[in-house]
């Protein structure tokens, strides 16, 4: 099964994308106890911001 999640973000001045992207994740893992987290789409909003899509995919043994 895999599941969506909607983030709305704003990048600061000295801010990357990337790494902000990167705790985002890895935050959401520790969360869920999973490596299944992805970013599955960067949806760009206005000046800074960002929607983010991430993806979790959940098997059931």
């Amino acid at each position: 099964m895999k599941d969506q999640e909607f983030i709305d973000i704003e990048l600061g001045e000295d801010e990357s994308l990337a790494s902000l992207l990167q705790s985002i994740v890895t935050q959401k893992r520790e969360e869920l106890g999973t490596h299944a987290v992805y970013v599955q789409e960067i949806i760009s909003t206005y000046d800074n911001g960002f929607t983010v899509i991430l993806e979790t995919s959940q098997s059931t043994y």
